[in-house]
């Protein structure tokens, strides 16, 4: 979560050699849920449809919001966190799931686009809003511990828009409905079977790797900065505030570019788009993990290229799986992409916060660099190899 750097430091008071385990723990605990979570939540909307499983996902996550600040110590936030995991399962299957539902293929990633420029918003609002509430609070004479609940509860109220928005704005139900009777472990094969097909095993590794990308983003990116404020001198609140500001431009840089991306997007192969994606990626994250001074001039164009490389990842993972998954089972499918990308935040987490304290804090954005690096070249493989074999041999003749 985005404010819990202010709750380790002005509220909780963990040591600042051990942030980075904890947010790495804490995230890592987090999507141990979510993978167990988010197959199976996919699977059933196939069933129950997809309307009930996002209101609810909405709601969970509220009730974590409220739940997370009332933490006496470190431990208790792994419970909040399970509670939120599953909220946050319910909320990313069906987003992926309703896209994939709505999109027609021709305007796929036009769809895809519009989706996650809006999210940018969202985001770039809560991370430039939410990160500077502590600070506000606290110049009304309000103790750091009341800072973080009201940051945390305004964030709670704002999951009512979007619960009352999809409980009743959705159409009920599922296209091409799985039977009620058959079992959802039963739907949930149809999903795994399905990575048979290269292109949605390759779909299934870029949720893997483009997650793991954003969860090193919002588990150390603030984390870094703060830390690196305070050794400047600065209190936590402002030492959040600074690291804010950069966290801001890289999200309002990719809401930015997720409208540029739109135009071109579908004219792509969407296994090019996804190799041209993560060499973006990889580029922008390891630029990243090579600044030495991250509150210092350098970082805003760094900043601005991570925005860059996030929301290319994002949406050619996204799009592609969106073409791959067929309309039956296609709930099964989007709840194992979720699940590979759930496996990819545990994965980039848990090392990311190891190598975070042992080696420096810039570390985690060389890892995710590299595994962008390794995806892009996976996927041009594939695209040259497809392209190979849809290209008709050519026959000499002999006279």
């Amino acid at each position: 979560m985005v404010l819990d750097v202010h709750l380790f430091n002005a509220v909780l008071h963990v040591p600042r050699g051990e942030q980075g385990s904890l947010g790495g723990a804490l995230a890592s605990f987090n999507e141990l849920v979510f993978l167990a979570v988010a197959s199976l939540v996919g699977a059933a909307s196939d069933k129950v449809g997809r309307r009930p499983i996002y209101a609810v996902g909405f709601l969970v996550m509220a009730a974590a919001y409220v739940l997370y600040p009332l933490a006496d110590e470190p431990t208790d936030l792994y419970l909040y966190r399970a509670l939120f995991a599953v909220g946050a399962a319910c909320v990313s299957a069906m987003l992926a799931a309703i896209i994939a539902d709505y999109a027609l293929e021709q305007s796929r990633g036009r769809l895809v686009g519009i989706c996650f420029f809006l999210n940018g918003i969202g985001v770039a609002t809560l991370v430039v809003f939410g990160g500077r509430l502590p600070r506000m609070v606290e110049s009304l004479g309000v103790a750091p511990e009341q800072a973080a609940r009201c940051a945390y509860w305004s964030v709670a109220a704002l999951c009512l828009l979007p619960l009352l928005i999809v409980a009743f704005g959705l159409q009920p139900g599922a296209p091409a409905r799985v039977e009620k009777k058959q079992p959802v472990l039963a739907t949930l094969r149809i999903g795994l079977a399905a990575a048979r097909d290269p292109r949605v095993l390759l779909a299934y590794l870029s949720a893997m790797v483009s997650r793991g990308d954003l969860a090193v983003l919002s588990t150390f990116f603030l984390l870094w900065l703060t830390q690196y404020g305070m050794g400047q001198g600065l209190s936590a609140a402002e030492a959040q505030a600074a690291g804010t500001k950069f966290f801001g431009i890289a999200q309002v840089v990719a809401t930015l570019w997720a409208l540029v991306v739109i135009f071109f997007i579908d004219r792509f192969d969407r296994v090019l788009a996804l190799a041209l994606a993560m060499v973006m990626a990889s580029a922008s994250y390891i630029t990243i993990g090579m600044v030495e001074d991250p509150l210092g001039p350098g970082m805003y164009a760094a900043a601005a290229f991570m925005g860059v490389g996030e929301m290319s990842g994002i949406l050619a993972s996204q799009s592609l799986v969106g073409q791959v998954a067929a309309e039956k089972g296609r709930g099964a499918i989007i709840g194992v992409f979720s699940m590979f990308g759930a496996a990819g935040i545990l994965l980039a987490t848990s090392l990311g916060g190891w190598l975070f304290d042992a080696w420096k804090p810039s570390a985690p954005y060389l890892l995710v660099g590299i595994a962008d690096g390794a995806l892009a070249v996976v996927a041009l493989g594939l695209w040259l190899a497809t392209r190979r074999s849809r290209t008709p041999a050519v026959v000499k003749s002999t006279a």
